[in-house]
């Protein structure tokens, strides 16, 4: 139970920031549908209103149908709901994975939102081709959007190798290419990593990452390393610190996170992120620091209870970037109550709560949830 299991549904403008990158075309359709394991859900997203209380809100249904890890589909549409109960799609994200042989398996990914006739077009397409050669998994994104002229073409290309080189150890190398002023695709980031399984308990990785200059030159500009220590069933301790290059061209420690997670007898799971970083604006890098300073804290808390039931809260404290000095304070609160209620079905209940202009903590968004699953 990670930050991200706590934070379990990205909003629609988090989700598009993730996935703003471009991968080759595929040159084969994917399979008919055939019978598989099936999930559908349906959220109510409600906002506040301009007066008390919520507002009209946004009804998420999302349906899956899964084979096996290789072979699925996903669809998900995001409506906005009327006063008078109508309802308009603002955005439908459509997933499909499919097997080609043992060892090669793509995915394609569409987003599509309404072009000014309200009819959905396609805004971004993603697709993925994954090859297992040997000990070595090569996988090739590619991520389309139109143009003026509303014809899609790939806006960058990304490939990413994994070379297993023992049980204890796997090498990555992930590259990513921009048309140039040519139009041509060249080298514009490159990023090289390593995972090590030193022990039972204990697991590194580190990365570097390398962006072109002006001058042609690939420098350096971040290096990530992340320790991971199992502490017993259901508990670790995950320290990472991150290195980028400084205005004079050296690596400088800027961030460093500390996540832990335990889980009791009873099955309560508490876990904690701590972020120290040398910039409390992240846009305002302070070039002035000389260490590092609490800016963030996250705690979170989840239990289950006898008939199946789970209680989960996160609670986010930030540093205000207009007053730095004042210490950490609470920004945003998320409960959430899962239920099962029987026949593959399950009730799911989230409430988040931020601090408006006035300080205070109010309701900035109510979900509820229901979640069927099927044969």
């Amino acid at each position: 139970m990670q930050y991200s299991h706590f934070l379990r549904r990205l909003s629609p403008a988090v989700f598009l920031s993730l996935i703003g990158l471009p991968c080759a075309i595929l040159g084969q359709e994917p399979p008919k549908k055939s019978a598989g394991k099936e999930q559908s859900s349906t959220s109510y997203l409600y906002a506040p209103a301009s007066t008390d209380g919520l507002g009209s809100g946004t009804k998420v249904s999302e349906y899956q149908k899964l084979l096996d890890n290789k072979n699925y589909e996903r669809t998900t549409a995001f409506r906005a709901l009327s006063i008078n109960g109508g309802e308009r799609v603002d955005r439908e994200e459509s997933e499909r994975s499919w097997r080609i042989s043992d060892t090669q398996y793509q995915i394609e990914r569409t987003i599509r939102t309404p072009d000014l006739n309200g009819r959905l077009a396609t805004q971004q397409l993603i697709k993925e081709d994954h090859q297992l050669k040997g000990n070595t998994e090569e996988t090739q994104r590619s991520y389309y959007q139109p143009d003026i002229n509303s014809k899609m073409g790939a806006q960058v290309v990304e490939n990413e190798t994994v070379v297993k080189i023992s049980p204890k150890e796997k090498h990555l190398t992930r590259a990513l290419y921009r048309p140039d002023s040519d139009g041509k695709f060249a080298l514009n980031e490159i990023e090289e990593g390593s995972e090590k399984r030193v022990s039972d308990t204990l697991t590194v990785k580190e990365s570097s990452r390398k962006l072109k200059e002006a001058s042609g030159r690939m420098a350096l500009v971040e290096n990530v390393k992340e320790t991971t220590t199992k502490l017993g069933e259901g508990a670790y301790k995950k320290e990472t610190a991150v290195h980028k290059t400084g205005y004079d061209g050296r690596l400088l420690l800027t961030d460093r996170v500390t996540e832990t997670q335990s889980e009791s007898s009873d099955g309560v799971r508490k876990y904690q992120r701590l972020l120290e970083s040398r910039n409390v604006h992240r846009l305002l890098p302070n070039v002035n620091s000389t260490g590092l300073s609490l800016s963030q804290r996250v705690t979170g808390e989840e239990r289950r209870l006898p008939d199946g039931t789970i209680e989960s809260t996160t609670q986010i404290e930030s540093v205000d970037p207009a007053n730095p000095s004042g210490g950490l304070r609470v920004s945003e609160v998320v409960t959430e109550t899962s239920k099962p209620l029987g026949n593959g079905k399950i009730s799911v209940e989230r409430t988040i709560k931020t601090r408006d202009t006035n300080g205070n903590l109010t309701v900035s968004q109510k979900v509820a949830q229901n979640i069927e699953s099927g044969k």
